[in-house]
């Protein structure tokens, strides 16, 4: 990469964004529904990525249908997409029906080669404000120039009973739905053989970090959340959820961890 794209891709720094939310029920009970949770009053940890989104103007849109690069997020001239992790601080949780406001800011970009090829990491800070704070977020996401090199071959075969599960693409394209997410890879198989050479759906981080939440803070409560991915999840890759403590991990059928969270007030 040349030194004027990463010069280029370091001046969106600092950038930020501002969105307004009426947080009507609707989001939470959709998404409660397909979890099978109760319609909370209060939204549990993550809940909150399923508000603050809205649909993209057809020229803000991206070829794997996210917002096109140079928009909000800097111009980056890779475009293989994945969270890498994050924190979400709980201060007050969100009231369902009460407006609030999400302020957001790019608060770094870094570059980095190694085995795995070229990577860009985008750190992104969110506040949430209701009456007052109500959650503090940092987001990162990764950006390769190449594939991760998983194949069919690679995704371990279903196997049932000790708590292994499989996320039907019923479940993948109702909850980018619910969250607005238009990443191709989650709805898309085609593009996810074609394009990013990926062996079937990929299960949203999004979707897999809301599980560990929901098992390690069973109620909406002030705390700290931490998760990082570590490896992909596919609609036909069976995965349990393991927990110890305050700790919990998404775990493969082929002994692999996907995911791991931690959770402390």
């Amino acid at each position: 990469m040349s030194k004027g794209i990463q010069a280029k891709c370091m001046s969106f720094i600092g950038r930020e964004r501002v969105l307004n939310d009426t947080m009507a029920p609707e989001p939470a009970a959709k998404l409660a529904n397909l979890l099978e949770r109760s319609v909370p009053e209060a939204l549990p940890t993550t809940w909150h990525w399923s508000y603050f989104n809205s649909a993209l103007p057809a020229s803000e849109v991206g070829h794997d249908g996210h917002e096109r690069l140079g928009v909000f997020m800097p111009p980056l001239p890779y475009t293989k997409r994945m969270w890498a992790g994050g924190v979400v601080e709980v201060l007050s949780p969100l009231l369902v029906g009460q407006p609030a406001v999400k302020r957001s800011r790019i608060a770094d970009v870094a570059f980095k080669s190694g085995k795995s090829g070229d990577l860009a990491f985008v750190t992104v800070v969110h506040e949430i404000t209701q009456n007052g704070p109500a959650v503090r977020e940092q987001q990162t996401i990764v950006y390769r120039d190449r594939n991760l090199g998983e194949t069919v071959d690679s995704v371990p075969e279903a196997r049932p009973g000790n708590g292994f599960r499989t996320v039907p693409d019923t479940t993948l394209i109702a909850y980018s739905a619910i969250t607005q997410n238009g990443h191709r890879i989650h709805w898309d198989r085609d593009f996810c053989r074609t394009v990013e050479g990926y062996p079937g759906l990929v299960v949203h981080g999004p979707l897999l970090a809301t599980f560990l939440a929901d098992t390690l803070v069973e109620t909406p409560r002030p705390c700290r959340f931490t998760y990082r991915a570590t490896a992909p999840v596919f609609e036909a890759t069976p995965f349990r959820i393991v927990t110890e403590g305050q700790t919990a991990k998404i775990e493969r059928a082929d002994g692999q961890t996907a995911m791991i969270a931690e959770v402390s007030t």
